[in-house]
């Protein structure tokens, strides 16, 4: 059964991503009105508070909160898919041309 309130969008994104004192440099892979998803080598947990900068057209802010996180194990080591619930800030809007929507 399908939850996503919002259409998602395939994007290949430079992102930083701020929680606590730490910053980190993530990639961000698909977005929404209202979330994101990145990839990242380092683990967040599931709760954390986080501040985002999205190197699109023009840079975007938001800040939200992690959902969930997917560990994948590979041969540079593991990795994580994070999704991220936005509550402030807007990624998508619906004058905005986005590079592809994703069906699953």
């Amino acid at each position: 059964m399908e939850r996503r309130e919002e259409a998602r969008y395939k994007v290949d994104a430079a992102a930083e991503l701020k929680y606590g004192t730490t910053t980190i440099k993530v990639k961000a892979v698909e977005i929404s009105k209202r979330g994101m998803r990145i990839e990242s080598t380092s683990f967040i947990n599931p709760g954390t508070k986080v501040e985002a900068v999205l190197f699109l057209k023009e840079p975007q802010r938001v800040s939200g909160e992690v959902k969930w996180v997917l560990a994948e194990p590979g041969a540079a080591g593991m990795s994580y898919k994070i999704g991220i619930s936005c509550d402030s800030g807007q990624l998508v809007t619906d004058e905005e041309e986005v590079v592809e929507e994703v069906d699953e």
